[in-house]
């Protein structure tokens, strides 16, 4: 996943049809926090002033930046 691009989340990790979770921009690709962690990926949900830091596998690519 790259800057730009639009995700969601996997259905395993929300539950529900795509078009009931919400949909997210990649603001920052994915980096190593530690070893118990991880990689994270920096989303950020429209109308939400807050980053989220999730990982890269409960993430679905809904589109490209192209």
């Amino acid at each position: 996943m790259k800057i730009g691009d639009l995700v969601t989340f996997c259905p395993e990790e929300w539950g529900t049809p795509l078009a009931d979770r919400p949909l997210g921009v990649v603001i920052r690709e994915a980096h190593f926090i530690s070893e118990g962690v991880g990689h994270l990926i920096d989303i950020q949900f429209p109308g939400d002033p807050d980053v989220y830091s999730l990982k890269p596998q409960t993430l679905e690519l809904v589109n490209e930046n192209w």
